[in-house]
């Protein structure tokens, strides 16, 4: 029988975020947006003396952060709220409100970076000396003054921003039609009975024991993606010519160079990732060789590689036992991770029921000055405890951080906002092996888990980030990028990377035209470096190697203070070399090993 599904108000209290820490009540919500428009106000009143001398630069820079600060409160506020139900009006009210508010904040602060720019090294060199009080923002100044080769003159920047909207509507068009207009049919499933198939539903076909059922859930989505090819690549092709115009426009070489520059990223970064990652394909070869050989099937497809191996493993643990199971498999991390864990445990950071309306997935979001929060819609699965290992190494990741940096250092980039989640997690597989080293069963379970996760963030964001790079450099080289050169580039690379246990398949695959990420401007690669060095991090913290966890939490602590390629290295780990990978590669291996050999026992 399905289990009734709660409402917001029917949720056990101590099941649910703590909104008060934020603001006591909803007057000191208006209040504080009744403080930011005046705060608005001032700000717009700097857009023309903001930089003409020392002083001024000080207190537009002090009141744009303390601005920035308390628009992070409302928004939290009002977001955790609307979260917990999306369908109650008062939760609607106030993120509009919220989202108004930071709307015009934005419009407000829209000179400030333009105008540093402006300003010459000779300038901010004279004004951090006139100002003492300035040197705190000095890293964040000279950032963004480094990007002044590529900043526009005012006209043509306002030019850019009014074509941006236009720039944007290929990835807008490719979203509607993949979400709202394709149409996978519907099918029927193992029971006989029909049912519509939905990319949701694709999924759940993907790990279905039934070949036949997988074969025919993905030929029918297939069919609809190479129903509409054309449109897919007209969306894909006018967007990456779109990137690369505007690079061209701000002085950059390449997309490439302009979408890493940002963070100063090396672009051997990216080309590192890539070779790397092919000098050890061999490995993912094995895998599938051995999954094919194991489910005793003649020819192994795409669709067939999320088949479990051991089904009929049963790891079941409740919110309660999933924090415990996450307290002892984070224990290596130190006595001072504990007790903020906690904290997070007892003061409800957490808000973990799944209830009518809540909004779905997981996330955790930081509140400087008040804690993070963590969202969850937890069932009793393996999953939802690895789902709260990974949110809680994010949240603790802006604990650090917010206890050793200002709010404007306070925001760690993307490139390394995965590292500590991702951490965590390996650190729970590691600790659930050695639990449940006896049982064959829920050891290959895990196994299974953390190898395909493995697969999915690094061999196949590799894959992506090689397929993204091809398409802007044959765009720039004036190439059309047609579906058939979409999809036979493609399909060649899955061919290479996947290797040869996997049989080609037996009709026109547009897998290509799947992956939003294409839209995201060289976004993907992150998601494999990341997991690459949050592997071999937590190995060398396992391991016990000298120094290892203090240069983890010198990392936690930087947040955004430095470039995070330097933020990273303090962790010991030099990205633009090969050597993470290679331990990470080495670990994946042994995991492969390790289940061959557990799955010989059964």
């Amino acid at each position: 029988m399905a289990k009734k599904q709660l409402t917001r108000s029917e949720v056990p209290v101590e099941l649910t975020w703590n909104v008060d820490d934020i603001f006591a009540n909803k007057s000191e919500f208006d209040q504080a947006i009744e403080h930011l428009e005046l705060d608005i106000e001032q700000l717009k009143g700097f857009s023309e003396s903001g930089t003409e001398n020392a002083d001024n630069l000080l207190r537009l820079t002090e009141l744009l952060y303390s601005s920035e600060e308390l628009l992070m409160k409302v928004y939290g506020y009002a977001a955790r709220i609307n979260d917990g139900d999306t369908a109650d009006p008062y939760g609607n009210d106030l993120i509009n409100r919220a989202l108004l508010i930071v709307n015009k904040w934005e419009a407000a602060v829209s000179f400030y970076d333009p105008a540093i720019t402006k300003l010459s090294s000779q300038q901010l060199d004279r004004f951090l000396t006139e100002q003492p009080l300035l040197s705190k923002y000095e890293f964040n100044l000279r950032r963004i003054q480094r990007q002044a080769e590529h900043t526009l003159s005012p006209a043509e920047e306002k030019l850019l921003a009014q074509l941006q909207p236009a720039v944007d509507d290929a990835a807008e068009i490719s979203t509607k039609l993949d979400d709202a207009d394709l149409d996978f049919g519907v099918i029927k499933d193992e029971n006989g009975e029909e049912v519509q198939l939905t990319n949701a539903t694709a999924s759940e076909f993907a790990t279905s024991s039934n070949q036949e059922m997988r074969k025919r859930a993905a030929k029918q989505v297939a069919e609809a993606y190479h129903s509409v090819r054309n449109t897919f690549a007209s969306t894909l092709k006018s967007h990456v010519h779109a990137q690369n115009i505007v690079a061209t426009i701000r002085h950059y070489e390449s997309a490439r160079q302009m979408n890493l520059d940002d963070q100063k990223i090396p672009e051997t970064v990216y080309d590192t990732l890539v070779k790397t990652t092919h000098k050890h394909l061999d490995l993912m070869h094995d895998y599938y060789a051995f999954r094919k050989e194991y489910l005793g099937l003649d020819q192994m497809y795409q669709f067939d590689r999320h088949v479990p191996l051991v089904a009929d493993a049963k790891l079941s643990l409740t919110f309660e036992e999933g924090k415990k199971a996450t307290m002892a498999a984070l224990a290596p991390l130190g006595e001072d991770y504990q007790e903020f864990l906690e904290e997070e445990f007892s003061h409800r950071w957490i808000d973990s029921a799944e209830n009518k309306g809540k909004r779905s997935g997981g996330y955790e979001d930081d509140v400087y000055g008040v804690h993070p929060y963590i969202l969850l819609n937890w069932n009793d699965i393996y999953d939802s405890t690895s789902t709260l290992a990974h949110e809680s190494g994010h949240a603790l990741q802006s604990v650090y951080t917010d206890k050793a940096q200002p709010f404007w250092y306070s925001q760690y980039p993307i490139f390394i906002a995965e590292i500590a989640s991702t951490l965590n997690e390996s650190l729970l597989n590691h600790y659930m092996l050695e639990k449940y080293a006896n049982d064959p069963q829920i050891k290959a379970f895990i196994l299974t888990q953390d190898i395909d996760n493995f697969i999915g963030t690094v061999y196949r964001q590799t894959l992506f980030a090689e397929f993204e790079h091809f398409i802007y450099t044959e765009d720039a080289k004036g190439t059309t990028l047609t579906p058939d050169l979409l999809a036979d580039k493609f399909n060649g690379l899955f061919e290479e990377y996947n290797g040869d246990a996997i049989t080609k398949l037996p009709w026109a695959d547009d897998t290509w035209a799947q992956i939003p990420h294409f839209y995201y401007d060289y976004y993907v690669y992150q998601y494999a470096t990341s997991r690459a060095i949050a592997v071999s991090l937590a190995d060398d913290i396992i391991s016990g190697k000298p120094g290892a966890l203090e240069s983890y939490k010198e990392f936690l602590s930087a947040g955004a203070s430095d470039y995070p390629v330097d933020i990273v290295k303090r962790a010991g780990v030099d990205v633009t070399k090969a050597d993470y990978l290679d331990h990470a590669f080495k670990l994946f291996g042994q995991e492969v090993h390790e289940l061959k050999n557990n799955l010989s026992k059964k």
